[in-house]
């Protein structure tokens, strides 16, 4: 199938990458079909796109390459909202705000999206209680290298 993006124009994509959002992303109710974008696997980050607007998309990362400790633990609510079970894998990637620095990159550790691959599902989890923040810095000072004179 073909579907629209803004960053890539139109692409093809097989239908076995779409996944079904159980609860629409926060902000943007009505959307329950994405796909994963992986443009480049030895990157971080990957693209997850609406499958029916092109302007919708987010960017995602797997939050252990930036933040080793991360750990989400989910209730059994979301357990059964997203079919996962005892010895099922769930994949975990958070959505990340670039700025026109990308230095100033954040990731939204608050909201992690939850994947069951396997099914064919997906949700974004807001994680109450956790500590996590909306705009954890993706580079945190003391990790930035300074370039120039």
């Amino acid at each position: 199938m073909q579907i629209q993006t803004r960053a890539f124009g139109p692409i093809d994509i097989d239908e076995q990458q779409v996944l079904t959002l159980t609860e629409p992303m926060v902000g943007f109710p009505g959307h329950h079909r994405f796909a994963v974008l992986d443009p480049d696997p030895e990157a971080p980050f990957k693209w997850f796109q609406a499958v029916d607007r092109e302007d919708l998309c987010f960017l995602i990362a797997d939050p252990r390459h930036f933040f080793p400790d991360y750990r989400v633990e989910l209730k059994a609510a979301a357990l059964a909202d997203l079919q996962l079970t005892e010895g099922s894998e769930a994949a975990v990637a958070v959505v990340l705000n670039v700025p026109g620095d990308p230095a100033q990159a954040t990731a939204n550790l608050l909201a992690p999206v939850i994947f069951n691959a396997g099914r064919k599902l997906a949700r974004q989890m807001i994680l109450d209680g956790s500590g996590h923040g909306v705009r954890t810095p993706l580079f945190p000072e003391e990790k930035r290298v300074c370039h120039g004179s």
